[in-house]
């Protein structure tokens, strides 16, 4: 049987799961700042999950796939939290938001169809783009300008376009690969 340290880094990316659905399913009858609270200790898990496992050495692909998902339905959420509270934010960058979620999509259409799999990657590009959101949704609420979205959404789909051009180059690399300029320089 494994130690718990090793099951951590996959109860917190379950957490995000869970937690992102309770949010959505609470937003309604939460205060703001409780919501900020919820999604900031949800944002928390993010980077928590794949820090812990890459520092206590116990990184797996299932792992990092199910960090993937998690985050699949994390951000769509931070969207949707924005949106609740923000529509002319999230309304006024409407076609970027479908520019990234259609570049996401590619990006799993490339994976599956090179590697025979689902591998969603976790590059320098994607990390940030990740602490992008989570900074984005409380930038927001301090100064409402759809410039934080469009920030978070250019910088996705770079990191969306990187992870296109390195799975239709490599085909099958590990999750945690950090760049395509990485790969060219052979680490």
């Amino acid at each position: 049987m494994q130690p718990i340290s090793n099951q951590i880094p996959n109860a917190l990316s379950f957490a995000r799961l869970l937690g992102s659905l309770a949010l959505l399913w609470w937003l309604p009858n939460l205060s703001v700042t409780a919501i900020l609270l919820f999604f900031g200790l949800l944002g928390l898990t993010d980077f928590l999950d794949g820090w812990l496992a890459r520092r206590w050495q116990i990184t797996s692909e299932t792992g990092a796939l199910f960090d993937g998902i998690a985050d699949l339905v994390f951000y769509p959420t931070a969207a949707w939290l924005l949106y609740s509270f923000h529509p002319e934010v999230v309304l006024a960058n409407a076609m970027l938001i479908g520019i990234t979620f259609g570049l996401l999509t590619l990006m799993m259409a490339v994976s599956i169809r090179r590697c025979g799999r689902l591998i969603l990657l976790h590059t320098h590009l994607s990390r940030l783009g990740g602490v992008a959101a989570v900074v984005a949704v409380f930038a927001t609420f301090i100064w409402t300008s759809p410039l934080w979205i469009a920030g978070v959404a250019l910088l996705y789909c770079i990191a969306f376009l990187e992870s296109i051009l390195i799975l239709w180059r490599y085909g099958d690399v590990p999750a945690d690969t950090r760049s395509l300029w990485d790969l060219q320089r052979g680490h």
